[in-house]
């Protein structure tokens, strides 16, 4: 299903390299295999996807967005921008949240997010940035994982926070930490019997996916609990920010 500008339900907007999981996480989100995937420096998202559907396949209705990945391995990153700005201006018209994915085993902000993010304030203003939730993909919820995290010899769900909200108040300018999100969308991808091989232990296994839902109910509040932001213009964007003020 399709939507128009006029009549959108809360939106999801995901932002991010190609290969970081955008596809996967919005699947992840809808409870649907819709939105397509890729796993390799090759983006799969050439042309925007909007979709609306009811939220992990049996909640409120909502709009995801996929917009195309940036870092592209075949140098399309100027296409993929003016597409993106033509996207959000003329088909998307609102978000309620920008959902910024980065993989948690390598997270840094790299030029072409910070290209990114500065172009798109360029067109749309500084109100975006304070709809942007960060998303930590490939995270390890098992409890390997966690022991890793609380020894020292992986980073911490608050060393990743602090560390990319510092990059991008360096790269971008804004004035505030975002907050984040911890997927592993293999929760979604994965069959029963293939958890159950990946997870032997069932408290293990409950616990997992306790997380995950957790996580996916982030996103969701995330979503519905702020105005949304318009994607017209800047014109349009100063003026909301200007009536929020008052």
């Amino acid at each position: 299903m399709t939507s128009s500008i006029g009549s959108s339900p809360p939106t999801v907007c995901v932002l991010g390299a190609t290969g970081v999981g955008k596809g996967a996480t919005l699947n992840a989100c809808f409870g649907t295999d819709r939105f397509g995937t890729s796993f390799g420096a090759a983006s799969h998202t050439i042309r925007p996807q909007l979709l609306e559907l009811p939220w992990r396949g049996r909640g409120p209705l909502l709009r995801g967005v996929d917009l195309c990945g940036f870092s592209d391995s075949e140098g399309r990153d100027s296409d993929f921008l003016g597409e993106m700005v033509r996207c959000l201006k003329e088909e998307v018209g609102q978000v309620h949240c920008f959902l910024l994915l980065l993989n948690s085993q390598e997270a840094r902000v790299g030029r072409h997010i910070k290209d990114m993010l500065l172009a798109l304030r360029s067109v749309f203003g500084d109100g975006l940035l304070r709809h942007v939730l960060l998303g930590f993909t490939r995270w390890d919820y098992s409890r390997r994982g966690r022991l890793l995290r609380e020894r020292g010899y992986a980073a911490s769900e608050e060393a990743l926070r602090a560390g990319v909200n510092a990059e991008l108040r360096k790269a971008v300018g804004h004035g505030h930490d975002c907050d984040a999100v911890f997927l592993d969308n293999t929760q979604h991808m994965c069959s029963p019997s293939e958890l159950e091989e990946m997870y032997p232990c069932a408290d293990e296994r409950a616990a997992v996916k306790a997380a995950f839902d957790a996580a996916l109910d982030t996103v969701l509040a995330a979503a519905t609990a702020s105005l949304p932001f318009s994607t017209r213009g800047i014109e349009p964007a100063i003026a909301q920010r200007d009536a929020e003020t008052r």
